[in-house]
């Protein structure tokens, strides 16, 4: 004899089903307006110069130098579209995660509008 689906049955072993989850006072959860893959703040890229990168790295280091001083949804748009590397497995990497990447270390900044860029040491 086959044993029973465990999530099949209600109280043990009888068989009976389970109640059904009802949505009775849930609410709904808010929606938030597409964004269009755009940043949520516009901002303004200021780029270390001189770095020195190797590999993929030194890639994208060499586009972010073009867009140094410009909006950083240009930047994002052009490497979605044309990313300057791409690792063994062929997909194209998220140009949001090496602009993270490059803000992290320091070697960019994404400056609101209207206010100074900060140089760094």
């Amino acid at each position: 004899m086959a044993k029973a689906n465990k999530g099949a049955t209600g109280a043990k072993g009888t068989g009976a089903q389970a109640p059904a989850a009802t949505t009775a006072g849930m609410v709904a959860a808010p929606t938030v307006p597409a964004t269009a893959g755009k940043p949520a703040a516009p901002g303004i890229l200021a780029v270390k110069p001189g770095v020195a990168l190797r590999g993929a790295r030194a890639a994208w280091y060499g586009v972010l130098l073009q867009y140094n001083g410009k909006p950083v949804a240009d930047f994002l748009a052009a490497t979605a579209a044309n990313p300057p590397s791409l690792p063994k497995s062929g997909v194209a990497e998220k140009p949001t995660g090496w602009l993270g990447w490059f803000t992290r270390t320091g070697v960019a900044q994404v400056v609101q509008p209207g206010t100074e860029m900060v140089q760094g040491s």
